[in-house]
C-alpha cells in the first residue's frame, strides 16, 4: 500500500465507529450518512486486506486486527489532543455519590491532570444510561443497574457496597419514642422518587409488615438531610452522609430498620475506549473508594 494512496477519512470513520460501537452515533458525530460510513469501512478493510468488525447477537464487535488499529489511532489521537486542545472528561453520577464519595477522587485526578476539565451530569438513572449509550458520557457512576441492558462493549463493574439507614432528628424521636419501635406505627417516611431504589425499599418495608406513608419524596441529597434534621419525618439516607450527625446525637438511627437494603457504587464505561485519561480516572476512583 502506497502512503500517498492512504485515505485518512477512512481511518477517521473507522476510529469513530470503533469508539462509539455503532454506525448511528458515529455517522451523527462525523456528519455523514450511515451508508457512506459503511462503504468507507468496507474500502478500508479491502485496502488493509483484513476484517475490522464482525457482528453477533450483542452488536458490532472489533476483530483482533480492528482492536490493534483502534489502539494505534487512539494513541495518535491522545498525542494530538494533549498538545493542541483542552481535554474534557464527561461523568454521569448520582448526586448522593458525588456529595459523599468523590471529593478525594477529583483531588487526586486533578493532581495528575491539572489541565483536564471535568464535567458532571446529575440526571436520573435512566437518562444517564441513555447518555452513556449515545456516547455523551465517558463514565457513569451509579447504583448497579438491575434491569437495564447495555451493549457488550460496555463494562459494568460494582466497586463497593454502601450502607443506608433510616434516621430521624432527636426532637422527632423524643416526640414519638413510645411508637417509633412499634411496627404498627404509621411511619412518616421520606423516600426517593419512583425508581428501582424506591421499589426495593418498599418491598423491604412490606416484607417487614411496616405501616408507612410518604409525605415527602426526594432523592438522596443534602436537602434530604436538612429535612430530616428539621423533624419533617424519618429519612432513608446514605450512612456516610449523616455519620457525624449520628455521632453528635443530632440524628437517631432507628434499630427497627438495621437490616435496611444495602446500596452500592458501580462504574460503567466503554471498555474499548483506550483513552488513558478515562482509564486513569476509573483507576483513581476504584483505588480511593476501596480504601
Amino acid at each position: 500500500m502506497s502512503f500517498l494512496n492512504i485515505n485518512l477519512n477512512w481511518y477517521r470513520n473507522f476510529y469513530y465507529v470503533a469508539k462509539y460501537g455503532n454506525f448511528t452515533k458515529a455517522s451523527e458525530y462525523i456528519n455523514i450518512s450511515q451508508s457512506a460510513l459503511s462503504i468507507s469501512i468496507i474500502k478500508l478493510e479491502k485496502e488493509l486486506n483484513t476484517k475490522l468488525f464482525f457482528r453477533n447477537k450483542s452488536g458490532l464487535q472489533l476483530t483482533n486486527q480492528g482492536k490493534e488499529l483502534f489502539k494505534k489511532l487512539e494513541d495518535i489521537n491522545n498525542i494530538i489532543n494533549n498538545n493542541t486542545i483542552k481535554e474534557e472528561i464527561n461523568i454521569g453520577c448520582l448526586r448522593f455519590i458525588a456529595d459523599n464519595y468523590l471529593d478525594d477522587v477529583i483531588i487526586n485526578f486533578k493532581k495528575n491532570y491539572p489541565k483536564i476539565n471535568i464535567k458532571f451530569d446529575f440526571s436520573n438513572d435512566t437518562e444517564l444510561f441513555q447518555k452513556l449509550k449515545k456516547g455523551e458520557l465517558d463514565i457513569l457512576i451509579c447504583r448497579y443497574p438491575l434491569f437495564y441492558k447495555f451493549e457488550s462493549f460496555i463494562k459494568v463493574e460494582k466497586i463497593i457496597d454502601v450502607k443506608n439507614v433510616f434516621v430521624c432528628s432527636k426532637e422527632f424521636y423524643n416526640q414519638n419514642k413510645l411508637n417509633i419501635e412499634d411496627k404498627n406505627f404509621n411511619f412518616p417516611l421520606i423516600l426517593p422518587n419512583s425508581s428501582e431504589k424506591r421499589r426495593i425499599i418498599e418491598e423491604y418495608l412490606v416484607n417487614k409488615n411496616i405501616n408507612f406513608h410518604v409525605p415527602i419524596e426526594i432523592p438522596n441529597s443534602l436537602l434530604l438531610k436538612k429535612l430530616i434534621l428539621d423533624s419533617m419525618g424519618i429519612g432513608y439516607i446514605n450512612l456516610k452522609s449523616v455519620l457525624n450527625e449520628i455521632k453528635e446525637n443530632k440524628l437517631i438511627q432507628l434499630e427497627l430498620f438495621n437490616d435496611a437494603p444495602i446500596d452500592n457504587i458501580t462504574i460503567i464505561y466503554n471498555y474499548q475506549n483506550t483513552n488513558n485519561i478515562i482509564l486513569d480516572f476509573t483507576k483513581i476512583l476504584k483505588d480511593v473508594l476501596k480504601k
